[in-house]
């Protein structure tokens, strides 16, 4: 599994934890959840606690405890059906997605989870290749267009930029 190491992606990951479970928001629980490093988790939540957007307490036995005011249990946010095609375990792969539209224009849009894309190109490629060289541009068009949808979904470009809630405004 791969390990989170950009600040906004933790804090994404934070949000997840804090609002579908009922743990404790520590560290290691952070690090375990995102996945990071505990001291990327340390460093994201201290950072939080420092700009007064969570309250930090200390146990009896030594544990950091942070607390986000008003925190209640929500429904996990779904995720459209269509990124159910690349689980979250696992990094998406850029040449696969090239492969696949390589054989089906939209192919690699689907691996990707862009059906609505994947439809298009599947479409304008299948008209374009009615005229022989422009179907083969479009193609290549495509298979360029399925490798930056696979290198976006690994950098979580997909994310809503409204779910952000704690990022900072610079």
């Amino acid at each position: 599994m791969n390990r989170i190491t950009n600040a906004v992606a933790i804090e994404r990951r934070l949000l997840d934890l804090a609002y579908t479970t009922n743990a404790k928001i520590t560290a290691t629980a952070l690090a375990y959840f995102a996945p990071c490093s505990i001291d990327d988790a340390t460093n994201v939540l201290d950072d939080l606690a420092a700009r007064d957007r969570l309250d930090m307490q200390i146990e009896d036995d030594g544990t950091v405890i942070y607390e986000l005011r008003g925190r209640q249990q929500l429904a996990p946010a779904a995720l459209p059906p269509s990124h159910a095609l690349v689980p979250r375990d696992r990094a998406s792969s850029p040449l696969l997605a090239a492969v696949l539209t390589a054989f089906v224009p939209g192919a690699g849009h689907v691996y990707t989870g862009r059906v609505f894309a994947a439809i298009m190109w599947f479409v304008v490629v299948g008209i374009a290749y009615g005229l022989i060289i422009p179907g083969l541009i479009l193609h290549l068009v495509a298979i360029g267009s399925a490798v930056r949808s696979a290198r976006r979904l690994d950098a979580g470009a997909h994310t809503p930029p409204h779910r952000l809630l704690f990022a900072s405004p610079h």
